[in-house]
């Protein structure tokens, strides 16, 4: 990879997985872990509008799971900017870190569908990872979410409401499902659930640090 001598070279991680996998908390621990000088990009910071649909089991919903909510222009306009300008600044900087004597940059983004919008916002992405999870676990963290249950509370003592469960199975996961498989096709590693159940990184850390000397070498 040539890097601009103009300015640091910028390497942007990809998180991808479906909505409750955990991609935002891993993804803010990567943003510590690697020092980034931008908070987490997330994809829902994108979300432009939802989509009125007639589902064949919810009736009529608006969704929000599909592409076509997504300004997703503005999301690689975004990327291109820090990729060839990273020193100006945008509403992701953060304000303490300097990096205009910095060799390396490492920005991270997370996004249900990261690697299902675009050829051009895929390519964009240094190194790629897919998050696999169940759908139970994916619901319990989806409702947790919704209700803003405190990490207090045992998922033992949750009892989700039906409508919220048919809500997430028959509509978020199958939006997800519908394009997992494109995902993973582009995904270069796919981390299972266990790898980083009660979030244990290490293994996931251990792989993005080689991954990175292989990129900066």
């Amino acid at each position: 990879m040539v890097t601009n001598t103009n300015h640091p070279q910028v390497i942007f991680i990809g998180i991808a997985g479906p909505s409750g996998c955990g991609k935002t908390t891993y993804g803010r621990h990567l943003v510590d872990h690697l020092r980034s000088p931008l908070h987490l990009i997330e994809l829902d910071h994108f979300f432009n509008h939802g989509i009125s649909i007639d589902h064949p089991i919810l009736g009529r919903i608006e969704s929000q799971e599909e592409p076509g909510t997504l300004d997703i222009q503005q999301l690689l306009n975004l990327l291109r900017h820090i990729k060839y300008e990273p020193e100006k600044t945008t509403r992701y900087h953060l304000d303490s870190v300097s990096i205009k004597h910095q060799n390396n940059i490492f920005i991270i983004v997370e996004g249900f569908l990261l690697f299902a919008l675009s050829n051009d916002l895929t390519n964009m992405f240094d190194i790629r990872i897919f998050f696999e999870s169940t759908l139970s676990e994916c619901r319990m963290k989806r409702y947790r979410r919704h209700s803003r249950i405190s990490d207090k509370v045992s998922d033992e003592q949750i009892r989700i409401p039906n409508k919220f469960q048919q809500w997430f199975d028959h509509l978020v996961w199958n939006e997800y499902l519908k394009r997992r498989n494109l995902q993973i096709s582009k995904a270069e590693k796919i981390f299972q659930f266990d790898d980083y159940k009660n979030r244990q990184y290490m293994q996931i850390d251990d792989y993005i640090d080689k991954r990175l000397q292989e990129l900066t070498d």
